[in-house]
């Protein structure tokens, strides 16, 4: 498992979770592993307690299966939960990129293409991890442009699935393609044309149903 450092004010329980979620999401823990409580509370630093309840959060999002008596597993990919999860964001971040594009400032505007730009700097150093990162930066933009901070943990919470899935996709297929979505988003924040920043979104998170088949190609023990 890939520590991180721990965040100021961050929480025991919060910094599990987001160690355990990352590591899951970035397949350090693969589907099907098994996690013991007590082995990653060492590994952390903290008491069992945390760890406990962080686990217990996880489970809730059904990323892992509490076994009594024998510890956690990391569940293998479930297509229909994905589907769930796609649906969720697909329905509300496409009416918050809408919003967004009415509102954006020119500031706004520039942040966006500088992560456009570092995107494209990433994926010439093959560097995944960070595409990985600036890609959900560029959409957790829109959340803060239109004052949806709520709806984006709701979002993150659920999504687990899905960013495992997308994780998977980067590995598996050209990253190129889904930099040349992000950028004509851009062009609709530009342009100010809402509608076609709502459509192209919409499009663009559910390209999964396009590559599927490929990604169950690559990594066939992961799925159910």
């Amino acid at each position: 498992m890939k520590n991180i450092e721990k965040l100021e004010k961050e929480t025991n329980r919060d910094y599990a979770f987001r160690v355990m979620r990352n590591n899951i999401v970035n397949l350090e823990l693969t589907p099907g592993s098994m996690l013991s409580e007590q082995d990653i509370a060492e590994e952390l630093h903290l008491s069992r307690t945390p760890v406990h309840e962080a686990l217990q959060e996880l489970a809730r999002t059904t990323i892992i299966e509490i076994l009594p008596q024998k510890g956690s597993l990391v569940s293998l990919v479930d297509m229909n939960k994905v589907d769930e999860a796609v649906f969720l964001r697909s329905t509300i971040e496409s009416a918050i990129t809408e919003e967004a594009c009415k509102i954006a400032t020119e500031e706004d505007i520039r942040s966006l293409e500088e992560n456009i730009s570092l995107q494209d700097f990433y994926h010439d150093q093959n560097s995944i991890d960070k595409i990985m990162e600036l890609d959900n930066a560029f959409h957790e933009k829109m959340y803060k442009i239109t004052n949806k901070m709520q709806c984006h943990y709701v979002v993150k919470l659920m999504n687990i699935h899905y960013d495992r899935f997308r994780e998977m996709k980067l590995h598996a297929l050209e990253n190129k393609p889904i930099i040349d979505e992000h950028k004509e988003i851009l062009q609709t924040f530009i342009q100010k044309n809402p509608k076609k920043a709502k459509e192209l979104v919409l499009s663009h998170i559910n390209r999964l149903y396009i590559d599927e088949k490929e990604i169950r190609s690559k990594y066939p023990t992961f799925f159910l």
